[in-house]
């Protein structure tokens, strides 16, 4: 009877062993994986699930290093293997705030088409913050806080508040708003700190250019302060030419603007020959230098001249005389330049026909004749007692050609007046009489 006895105990037990070898997994197979992590927490134990997506792939083997960096060693289902890719990542966590931590694999989004093997080893991203963790760093938090003054703060703080739910609750709206105002505008707020960004680098480029600016400014103020004294009989003299410039425009203001008024057909005449100015000064300025200096005694010894005896002409006489201006300028009867600045470039010179001349009559030499006076001595003008010129030859002027010509004399009638303007006024009674040569009326 007792063996039986020994025996069903002895059964009994080795039961109770494969049991719990069977639960504890120690005649599993197993393939090694590393795991490395900053640290493991205060509840992860040898023997903790290691899971993925919800499934149990292995445990923990073996925990290696302290606080500081931890190696974990994994001990991974050989069937399971093959749905774990080798650039699987992992994470500490737990089941709860107060249970058991675990391994939890995490595929990546670009999982590698090579399989988790043995020897590998895995990098955690993080681990879960332990409750007592929390409590640890609260305590010494409260350790540095006097807690009659907290007690009293709060206190003065639920006063402050109580009975103001209301207004607070206005304020939380009004903020809400505000945020979701923001929110909308969020894009722009981000384009304007990447421009401030900018703005701060173009700055800090010219950091060393505006120091130095900067430095320049305080020389410039030292001298302005060394030469103070000068700067303020300156200001004075400006002072004192202002006044003298007010009392001065403020007397003459009115002739001022009638000066200003005056100029004005004077302006408006240089307005409408503008175009020609350009070609005038450059036409000029190329003849120079081009031999008109030569020609006109610009260096200092030669003249070149053309001189000849030409007869001589009759008095002048008004108002036959008078001369004629109806040109019109160039082409559509707008200044013009004509083969200027360069007649060189614009060769054969270009030539307008246009109305002027010197009146009506003959005396301005159109064909061959004695002028009249043909003689005069001036030399009795010299004497002590001056006496009258002597004149010979006075009479009317040189008849003009033969009337063989189509259209009778040279000289050519007074124009019409262009169309749509009046006539030129007939000279009148109270216009100067013309004087003789003796300088008799």
């Amino acid at each position: 009877m007792g063996w039986w006895a020994a025996i069903m105990i002895t059964v009994v037990a080795g039961m109770v062993f494969v049991c719990s070898t069977l639960f504890a997994g120690t005649f599993r197979r197993y393939v090694p994986v590393s795991l490395t992590a900053d640290r493991t927490g205060l509840v992860l134990e040898k023997g903790a699930k290691v899971r993925m997506r919800g499934v149990d792939v292995g445990r923990v083997g073996a925990i290696e290093g302290g606080a500081a960096p931890v190696r974990l060693e994994l001990e991974i289902f050989p069937d399971k293997l093959s749905f774990i890719p080798s650039n699987v990542e992992a994470e500490i966590k737990a089941t709860t705030a107060f249970g058991a931590k675990y391994v939890e694999l995490i595929p990546p989004p670009a999982p590698s088409q090579a399989r988790l093997a043995a020897g590998m080893t895995v990098h955690s991203r993080n681990v879960a913050t332990e409750v007592n963790t929390v409590f640890q760093n609260l305590v010494a938090v409260l350790d540095q806080i006097d807690v009659a003054k907290l007690n009293a703060t709060l206190s003065a703080l639920a006063d402050g508040v109580r009975g103001r739910g209301e207004s607070i609750g206005q304020a939380t709206t009004a903020v809400s708003e505000t945020l979701r105002q923001l929110n909308v505008r969020i894009d722009s707020m981000a384009q304007g700190w990447r421009s401030f960004k900018g703005f701060t680098d173009a700055y800090g480029m010219a950091a060393e250019d505006i120091l130095a600016i900067l430095d320049a400014a305080a020389t410039t103020a030292d001298t302005v302060e060394a030469r103070s004294s000068q700067l303020d009989a300156l200001l004075l003299s400006t002072i004192g030419m202002a006044n003298i410039g007010t009392e001065l425009l403020g007397s003459t203001r009115d002739d001022f603007v009638t000066a200003v008024n005056e100029a004005r057909p004077t302006t408006d005449l240089l307005l409408k020959y503008d175009p020609v100015y350009t070609c005038l000064l450059v036409g000029a300025k190329l003849y120079l230098d081009k031999g008109g200096y030569d020609a006109l005694g610009g260096n200092g010894r030669t003249l070149v001249a053309d001189t000849t005896l030409l007869f001589g002409d009759d008095p002048y006489r008004y108002p036959e005389h008078l001369p004629i201006h109806n040109a019109k300028g160039g082409p559509g009867g707008k200044p013009g330049c004509g083969s200027l600045p360069d007649v060189e470039q614009n060769f054969p010179v270009r030539k307008l026909v246009t109305d002027t001349g010197f009146g009506s009559g003959t005396d301005i030499r159109t064909n061959p004749g004695i002028g009249h006076p043909w003689f005069i001595n001036f030399f009795p003008a010299t004497r002590a007692v001056p006496e009258h010129p002597y004149v010979l030859g006075e009479g009317p002027p040189a008849p003009g050609p033969s009337p063989s010509i189509p259209h009778g004399p040279v000289a050519a009638p007074v124009p019409a007046p262009p169309v749509g303007q009046s006539s030129p006024p007939e000279p009148t009674t109270d216009e100067p009489t013309p004087r003789t040569q003796s300088g008799q009326p």
